[in-house]
């Protein structure tokens, strides 16, 4: 049974970030290079394939400080949806400057001199080291060889939906294995693939959101893997429209395609890891690539996680749609199998278990959730992202040193448009400026070691301020703010994030003071 809520959220579309972006209105929205670099001239990040987050908003100058602008262009400028004109924000190393030639259906197809490898008909993303533009420098959503898009490749790849451009091209099924969510079901790729488009058509209730809806399912599948596989590289994508997806497996369950209603909390199962199911990369965005560079840093030799074989993947999926048009629910997800596996990544239980049964938030009221791990053995922190809803103004996490000095490690204050920050040597993120308000994390391989203590807060304003600012609804109209996967009427904190062989346990409630750029708004 579904659960549709239907109140029509006042949230404009420029404010919606990645969480609701359109592709419709530029067909070159998101070019192969996103750069606009000469070829030869790049330099800095954007040759090494170091992530550059998006900016915060309009800004004129790059935001990492770590990244030498290629010679022509102007990368490092992209602005959101409103003033881009594009109708799609920036990703996670994205620069939206310059294009290459338009390609079938919003497609971008280099010039035959550019292609390494022929795209046209192409049926699977190759891998490798060779670029499908490479007269343009790598980008993990628009140029690159493990996740080649399908509006590159299958000039037929046009649907009436916004975000065609997120659809990607699986693995050889030697390399890799795409799971998905799909109105065709398990038959996607053997129909669309030839050319079928049918599948898109005459759709049903449960695969669409009308603008002002807003749903929270799960949708069962099977991965089509025979044997236990382990895997390092992962590359998620999904439509415009969702605030995030949370995937699981279970390979004692069978997957029966299908639509099915999730627990009241909605991410309990994925943040507390209940049930017995094993995690896989999820998305708070319509990309996540994971890792951001094509050269796998050095410090990330061994790692691996495993897919078990034929399992049940579980997909939680929150949408919500202030788009003003029709969008469709679909999502894909690349694993590539790992043949260098000695060190399993663990994912990183950021719940409080006790937040879900306690929050208690009365309508005017400002609260912090503030919790802790005491770090007992060296544990190599490898990602993180911290998730929250509309009445969070600032999601702090840090490391408190045993002088007590600190560390900001995340902070995020656009909870429409959540990042992921990886910690290697060679992704430069952002610097932290809490005093201008804009997102940023630290950057280089962070190793936290016995007698330090990783903190998280979500700052929390549930206020009639708050409230106008991000066009919700008044608190008076929802009562107490309550542990809940609405976008507007619940709220949520956690971090989520990965970790290398150590194994971390849920967090504890913190009652020590807080430092001031935790708290600011």
């Amino acid at each position: 049974m579904k659960r549709k809520n239907t109140t029509r959220w006042l949230v404009p579309l420029f404010m919606l970030g990645n969480a609701c972006a359109s592709d419709e209105s530029n067909p070159t929205a998101l070019p192969l290079a996103g750069t606009g670099a000469t070829p030869g001239a790049t330099t800095g990040a954007a040759a090494s394939g170091a992530t550059v987050q998006p900016p915060a908003a309009v800004p004129t100058t790059p935001t990492t400080g770590t990244t030498t602008p290629p010679a022509t262009g102007t990368a490092g400028t992209a602005a959101p949806v409103s003033t881009a004109g594009s109708g799609v924000t920036p990703t996670p190393s994205m620069n939206t400057a310059g294009t290459a030639a338009p390609g079938a259906n919003g497609g971008t197809t280099p010039a035959n001199d550019c292609e390494g490898f022929k795209l046209e008909g192409l049926m699977y993303s190759p891998g490798g080291t060779v670029l499908p533009n490479k007269c343009m420098p790598f980008n993990p959503t628009t140029n690159n060889p493990y996740a080649v898009r399908c509006v590159d490749a299958w000039p037929w790849y046009k649907t009436t939906f916004p975000g065609d451009n997120f659809c990607i091209l699986p693995p050889p099924p030697d390399k890799g294995v795409q799971y998905g969510v799909h109105p065709q079901g398990t038959k996607w790729f053997a129909q669309v693939s030839t050319g079928d488009m049918s599948g898109y058509e005459k759709l049903n209730d449960e695969w669409l959101m009308a603008d002002g809806e807003e749903e929270s399912a799960n949708y069962e599948t099977m991965a089509t893997n025979a044997a236990e596989s382990n895997f390092y590289r992962s590359y998620a994508r999904m439509r415009p429209g969702s605030h995030h997806m949370i995937i699981n497996s279970d390979p004692a369950k069978p997957g029966n395609e299908t639509w099915i209603p999730v627990s009241p909390g909605g991410l309990l199962e994925g943040a507390a890891g209940l049930a017995g199911a094993l995690g896989l990369p999820g998305a708070q965005r319509p990309d996540e690539n994971r890792p951001p560079s094509l050269e796998k840093p050095a410090e990330d030799a061994g790692l691996y996680r495993v897919l078990p074989a034929m399992a049940k993947v579980t997909f939680n999926m929150h949408h919500f749609n202030a788009s003003g048009k029709q969008i469709l629910k679909e999502a894909w997800t690349n694993l590539w199998w790992e043949q260098d596996a000695k060190v399993k990544m663990q994912g990183m239980r950021g719940l409080e278990i006790g937040q879900v049964l306690t929050m208690n938030i009365p309508a005017g009221g400002t609260q912090d959730l503030h919790y802790s791990w005491n770090i007992t053995t060296p544990v190599r922190l490898v990602e993180a992202f911290g998730h929250r809803h509309a009445w969070t103004t600032n999601f702090s996490a840090w490391v408190e040193m045993p002088d007590g000095k600190t560390d900001i490690v995340y902070q995020s204050f656009k909870w429409l448009d959540e990042p992921t920050y990886r910690y290697d040597s060679v992704t430069q993120n952002p610097k932290p400026s809490p005093d201008l308000r804009t997102d940023g994390a630290s950057s280089g391989v962070r190793t936290l070691m016995p007698g330090q203590k990783l903190h998280f807060n979500c700052h929390i304003e549930f206020t009639q301020e708050r409230a106008t600012s991000e066009k919700a609804p008044a608190p008076s109209s929802i009562g107490a703010l309550r542990f809940a996967n609405e976008a507007f009427t619940g709220e949520m904190c956690i971090l989520f994030g990965s970790t290398a062989a150590v194994e971390m346990p849920a967090p504890l409630v913190d009652s020590t003071p807080l430092p001031s750029f935790a708290t600011i708004d």
